[in-house]
């Protein structure tokens, strides 16, 4: 009897780790699925936060030199959508450009590579013969004709709609920022006063404005950070002879806030754009080459010297983080990545219980490498 006591005794508490850790993955899937499912409505929400927490720190301090929090959030709310309208008028253009001539661009691409061209034909025609045998076979041309004319409307709609929605998207935001850097600190009291603890208030307050700081840093910072690649990159390519050298520019300083994938498209661009322009594709390798090596000094110089321990990441976690968010929220959720990414790091390092999470979110320090690397 005693025996049995004891194993039921034994088996009670892994039953029960089991029930929560249970409850647990089922809350996580819950919580990525509803991410999912209102990423329009929780889009310009987020959004709207890191611009609020970016620029709560400006607001605050031009509110104890005597200006008010309202006026403070207007004056920036005027400058980015200023700013905003401006790089839209002078990018707009080109942009446009280079989407109308995208046939003329891809087939001046390929002739600059014409020796290559019979062995590519030789393979499209094996393809096209072997498809063409399978589609033979399984009787399915009338259905591929069905499919691709009942995708027309849907694919049409999703282009005419989409700039609508992406403006209509983008004022929300801003209006939504807008009066979150208005209200001041009143999100702040009411944090203080729904907690029932003095600790519990403490620590919320602590985290809260340690998600500010480190948010506000970390974006101006970045920003900083590409402003200066970006007029580096259009000194380099009006050295080297490229078109629209500051339209590079502004390309580099908004692919930048993409680690890793930012830098990659941009590369891939420059060379396309490149082999396109000149006559000689040795010369034209130039313009990647330049654009890679500028990514790279700022990756590996520039960066860790400007920017603090604590805002540096993982790699490991950075690309986590892009692949998750990207497939949760698309280009957005892409460009939002390290941001939150920041923020999740803020909450693991003032949780012990996620204090494993938050080591492994962060950089090695000096320190734990020499370690490492002085084990046999």
């Amino acid at each position: 009897m005693s025996a049995n006591t004891s194993e039921i005794a034994v088996n009670e508490p892994d039953t029960g780790k089991q029930i929560r850790n249970l409850l647990r993955a089922i809350l996580f899937v819950a919580a990525v699925a509803c991410l999912y499912l209102a990423r329009d409505f929780l889009l310009p929400i987020v959004l709207a936060l890191f611009i609020a927490l970016t620029l709560r720190p400006a607001v605050r301090y031009l509110s104890k030199h005597h200006t008010p929090p309202w006026l403070a959030a207007t004056v920036f709310f005027v400058v980015l959508l200023a700013a905003g309208f401006a790089t839209f008028y002078y990018v707009s253009g080109p942009v446009a450009s280079w989407y109308e001539d995208a046939p003329k661009l891809a087939q001046a691409f390929a002739q600059k590579f014409s020796g290559l061209q019979s062995s590519l034909d030789t393979f499209t025609n094996l393809t096209a013969k072997m498809q063409d045998t399978s589609n033979a076979t399984n009787g399915s041309d009338v259905q591929e004709v069905v499919i691709r004319e009942s995708a027309l409307p849907a694919i049409f709609g999703i282009v005419t709609g989409y700039p609508v929605q992406f403006l209509f998207s983008l004022l929300a935001t801003m209006i939504l920022a807008v009066f979150l850097m208005a209200s001041g600190d009143l999100f702040y009291e009411k944090l203080v006063r729904i907690l029932p603890t003095l600790s519990a208030r403490k620590r919320a307050l602590h985290i809260v404005y340690d998600i500010e700081s480190e948010v506000s840093a970390y974006v101006l910072t970045l920003s900083a950070i590409n402003f200066v690649m970006g007029v580096i990159v259009a000194v380099a390519f009006h050295a080297l002879g490229m078109p629209l050298p500051y339209l590079w520019g502004v390309l580099a300083f908004f692919l930048n806030y993409v680690p890793y994938v930012g830098a990659v498209t941009g590369v891939a661009l420059a060379g396309f754009m490149a082999i396109v322009t000149f006559d000689s594709v040795g010369y034209a390798l130039l313009v990647p080459l330049a654009y890679l090596v500028i990514s790279i000094l700022e990756s590996e110089i520039l960066s860790p010297q400007v920017m603090g321990r604590s805002l540096q990441m993982n790699a490991v976690a950075i690309l986590l983080s892009l692949a998750f968010w990207t497939w949760l929220w698309g280009i957005a959720g892409c460009t939002m990545a390290l941001p939150l990414l920041v923020v999740i790091k803020i909450f693991c390092d003032q949780m012990e219980g996620l204090s494993g999470l938050g080591e492994f979110i962060a950089t090695r320090h000096k320190e734990n490498a020499d370690t490492v690397e002085s084990q046999p």
